[in-house]
């Protein structure tokens, strides 16, 4: 009888063993590959998420404005501009002017929001993202006023979007819905208008 493994027994269970190891290491790795796309895919998302906190408060605070005032709410694809009654920054000084601009540089689509016409957050959006509006109906429009007539209510105000949009594609980047749609008060001049 003889006891121990033969030379050949000894390297066929090495070459299995390598080959074993081979196959776990490749997963392992790949594992480790996939976990650190995910984390930073969760870092991208969560730190555009904390920027475009403040937008949203400065958006949800958007004010209507008289049709024929400097920081009237307006629209397109790629800028909004507006007045609203809770800033970015954080003070609540009364109204301030914001813009809300996507532009292209270096590869990347950009999202610029500035209030007073300084620049305060700019986070990196989906390549495709653009913006949108949608009015009380819930029809979405590309731009605002929609094209097909916004009429100025009586007290001449422009009245701003039921939700303000940044869309890539059919998934919302930003959505905020302003919580005061209708007039600001009258003007003093408007009463000279009415008597």
């Amino acid at each position: 009888m003889r006891s121990g493994f033969t030379l050949i027994e000894t390297l066929i269970a090495l070459v299995i063993a390598a080959l074993i190891t081979l196959v776990l290491m490749d997963a392992l790795s790949a594992a480790t590959g996939h976990a650190a796309r995910i984390g930073e895919a969760t870092r991208t998302h969560t730190t555009r998420t904390l920027a475009l906190i403040p937008m949203i408060r400065a958006l949800t605070a958007a004010a209507p404005d008289y049709h024929d005032a400097e920081h009237v709410f307006t629209g397109t694809p790629s800028t909004a501009r507006g007045l609203t009654l809770a800033g970015a920054a954080g003070t609540d000084s009364g109204p301030a002017a914001f813009s809300l601009e996507l532009t292209q540089s270096n590869g990347e689509t950009r999202l610029i929001y500035r209030e007073n016409g300084e620049a305060l957050i700019e986070v990196t959006v989906p390549a495709g993202a653009h913006l949108a509006y949608r009015d009380g109906d819930g029809t979405e429009h590309e731009v605002w006023p929609p094209e097909d007539g916004l009429d100025p209510d009586p007290l001449y105000y422009r009245p701003i979007p039921a939700a303000i949009l940044i869309l890539d594609g059919a998934e919302a980047v930003l959505a905020a819905a302003p919580a005061r749609t209708t007039g600001l008060t009258l003007r003093t001049r408007d009463f000279d208008l009415v008597l």
